[in-house]
């Protein structure tokens, strides 16, 4: 019995410590914020952001001249890699899976590159 009561006590802490990660918007003009890895590829949809914890990618329209400073200075960078941080992202269609996602970036939060904050001090 106790040790019953011990793995329902467990079991019940695991969830409270595992939270949900969020998705992208799911309706067309809906707003959310994401956790995720932006990065500029080759292709189509070149700036993209993988949401972290899923096997979801969301990519800003290549016309869209409108994204935040912070975006904006990271393309610029001509070293590469990734930015990771916080995204508030507005849905431009609905979602459909196994389709990559275009978005509106409206705002970011907590940037960082290569490990340090985004964009340097």
């Amino acid at each position: 019995m106790l040790v019953t009561a011990l793995d329902s006590l467990a079991f019940l802490l695991l969830l409270g410590v595992v939270a949900p990660v969020p998705l992208p918007p799911a309706r067309a003009g809906q707003c959310g914020w994401v956790h995720g890895r932006y990065a500029v590829y080759n292709g189509s949809s070149v700036r993209r952001i993988w949401v972290i914890g899923t096997h979801r990618i969301v990519a800003l329209a290549d016309d869209d001249q409108d994204i935040p400073p912070a975006i904006a200075s990271y393309q610029q960078d001509p070293s590469g890699g990734s930015l990771y941080g916080d995204f508030y992202v507005c849905a431009r269609e609905p979602n459909r899976p196994g389709h990559m996602q275009h978005v509106r970036l409206l705002r970011t939060n907590h940037l960082t590159f290569r490990g340090g904050p985004f964009p340097p001090k």
